[in-house]
């Protein structure tokens, strides 16, 4: 896999410590920006959360998609490396009068027990995570026997039209990883169940992963 290179370093440090960890305002207008494009690919996740049940979202941001789980699940926890988006979604759930058990963490080290989650949510944030795989394996691990893993990320498309390999390199010069991700999930040892593309050329993909007994 590519790594990084110096130039790429130097802007992801002064996105992650600038723009998300210390203006989640100015990240939160990113959806006003894109007239809702935004909101309506990252939605798309609730259509595959079990209902009920306890859900984790990681890398939840600003909490938009966060407040809509936190309605719809019997227990609902959220992690995120950013201190400046935990505050800032803490306070989004108050103001509905929402609750969620918000951390801040790493997700190469999850604070949870094995087998705790129904449903395991993260969108448009795995692309960003250095070591892929040991991501999905830490992912897999707390999402309980019969749970699924929910990602709306970037990829390559199948179809490899332009459009879409343009968008996806795009986000990679950017610094993003352009992942297999339902081979990441096999290889956790979860049923790939769906992988749909979809967006701008095709180059956002919602993929499900089921956990199955071992």
């Amino acid at each position: 896999m590519a790594s990084r290179s110096p130039a790429q370093e130097r802007w992801l440090r002064f996105y992650n410590d600038v723009v998300y960890e210390a203006f989640p305002l100015a990240y939160n207008a990113l959806d006003r920006l894109t007239f809702g494009a935004w909101w309506h690919l990252v939605r798309r996740a609730l259509d595959y959360v079990l209902p009920g049940g306890q859900v984790l979202e990681i890398g939840f941001g600003t909490g938009r998609l966060h407040v809509e789980l936190a309605r719809r699940a019997e227990m609902c926890a959220g992690l995120d490396l950013a201190w400046g988006m935990c505050r800032y979604s803490r306070r989004r759930l108050g103001r509905e009068g929402l609750s969620s058990r918000i951390v801040r963490g790493s997700v190469f080290a999850l604070p949870y027990l094995e087998n705790t989650f129904d449903t395991l949510v993260s969108t448009f944030a795995f692309s960003g995570f250095p070591q892929g795989e040991v991501a999905m394996r830490e992912m897999a691990r707390v999402t309980a026997t019969g749970g699924r893993i929910v990602l709306v990320d970037i990829g390559l498309p199948a179809k490899n039209n332009r459009l879409g390999i343009f968008f996806a390199r795009l986000w990679e010069r950017m610094g993003d990883y352009l992942y297999d991700q339902p081979l990441l999930m096999q290889e956790a040892g979860l049923e790939v169940v769906i992988c749909e593309e979809f967006g701008p050329g095709e180059h956002v993909r919602m993929v499900v992963g089921q956990k199955t007994a071992m």
